[in-house]
């Protein structure tokens, strides 16, 4: 029989991993999402010139 964990929280599952869940996907969708929105609107005023002035 295999090892068993005597403690819900040894196998990941018990208090002990709900008290650090991490970043929730919702946030992580809209950290992605506004990087991404900004990194499209620096290349857009760079390239139709209305960024970085004099470079």
């Amino acid at each position: 029989m295999a090892d068993s964990p005597t403690r819900p929280d040894d196998a990941g599952h018990g208090p002990a991993s709900a008290a650090h869940p991490g970043m929730p996907r919702w946030a992580k969708t809209l950290a992605i999402t506004a990087v991404a929105a900004l990194l499209v609107a620096l290349v857009l005023m760079h390239t139709l010139g209305g960024g970085m002035a004099g470079h």
